[in-house]
């Protein structure tokens, strides 16, 4: 059975961290405050009560299909060929096997690291590990202190005090031991599985990730809430959890050049330009394109020149735009997403826009 592209609606997510304003102003709602909504999950499955309740099917998204509100799982059930195609299906089952959300945060979120996927066979009977991607999109001070991110292990790191701290739950050097690196608006960051990471204040971005939300998070303070230590530590033992960390030293240079891929301009012309700033064939779990719309943009979904028919997922970024596929046409502003079908064969974007454009993985 067919079916056309179709809109995600907006799909706030509760948190036990402030931040949100980023999204808001986006969305053209410059005097929002900070509060408990920071993220909005996209093409969501997953649903987010694990931390605390909300609601029934929250996080689940929602799209807007022939006029209808429906839940995202609901249609991928019924169309799932059609949405996924059957090769994407025969690999990683009738999930989208990506997570995106929109998340600004107004503080720093607590240090974690995720698992790889051989870890996460290991150790969580995971198919998925978590590797992600930080695509920002804008930034701003807070207290005074420009937005930054704590990635990977400096030369700084003393283990045996890092183990302690872990287990002990309360980080007062440890922090000090992972690379701190200003951010901007246009950087794309790789967190890879293993890499212990914080995402600092004042950063709105696409975050694009595997679909799991297995982590090791040692402090115990969690803005107030007080961590059981199977919460720290994913239900493992403390030494186990600890496997989960990549040790290794990496300088700064080679953290950056390891976890911080170059763009490379796939498409130009008079209408825009299209970027690659994930390679999908190299990092295997997800891609990412970011498109400079000026005009009418025709998207080249024709297999042969793209590498394989696949499905996208597209957010608004900036700007306002028009899709327009066979019959479908919908309007677009910032801060809306949209999904492109595997069986679409044609989509025009038209407008004044920058939109980031996800890849499932291979």
């Amino acid at each position: 059975m067919s079916i056309s592209p179709f809109k995600f609606e907006t799909n706030r997510v509760r948190r036990l961290y402030h931040g949100g304003n980023g999204i808001d102003r986006m969305r053209g709602k410059p005097d929002a405050g900070d509060g408990r909504y920071p993220e909005d999950w996209i093409a969501s499955c997953i649903d987010a009560n694990a931390r605390e309740y909300v609601a029934p099917n929250h996080g689940v998204s929602t799209c807007i299909v022939n006029g209808r509100e429906r839940l995202f799982p609901e249609i991928l059930a019924e169309h799932a060929a059609a949405l996924l195609g059957p090769e994407h299906i025969r690999r990683h089952g009738v999930n989208p096997g990506v997570l995106c959300k929109l998340l600004d945060s107004a503080v720093l979120l607590p240090m974690q690291v995720h698992p790889t996927n051989e870890s996460a066979r290991l150790y969580f009977n995971s198919n998925y590990g978590k590797c992600e991607a930080w695509i920002v999109l804008s930034t701003r001070m807070i207290n005074g202190e420009n937005p930054y991110l704590l990635l990977g292990f400096s030369e700084s790191l003393d283990m045996a005090v890092f183990r302690e701290e872990c287990q002990a739950g309360e980080f007062k050097t440890a922090l000090g031991m992972l690379h701190r690196f200003e951010v901007y608006p246009g950087d794309v960051f790789l967190v890879h599985g293993g890499m212990p990471h914080a995402i600092g204040p004042g950063i709105t971005m696409v975050e694009v990730m595997e679909p799991t939300d297995l982590m090791i998070i040692p402090e115990k303070n969690c803005f107030g809430v007080t961590l059981p230590d199977e919460k720290r530590f994913g239900g493992l033992d403390f030494e186990t959890a600890m496997r989960i960390f990549d040790n290794t030293i990496r300088s700064r240079e080679t953290t950056l050049a390891r976890s911080c891929p170059k763009p490379e301009l796939l498409e130009e012309n008079v209408s825009g330009s299209l970027w690659q700033i994930i390679a999908r064939e190299r990092e295997k779990f997800f891609g990412a394109q970011r498109l400079h719309l000026h005009g009418n943009w025709f998207l080249n979904l024709d297999p042969e020149k793209t590498g394989a028919r696949t499905f996208r997922i597209g957010v608004v970024v900036k700007g306002k735009a028009t899709l327009q596929s066979g019959e479908t046409r919908f309007y677009l502003t910032a801060g809306e997403s949209f999904f492109l079908p595997w069986e679409t064969d044609e989509c025009t974007l038209s407008g004044d826009a920058e939109i980031i454009v996800i890849l499932p993985p291979l």
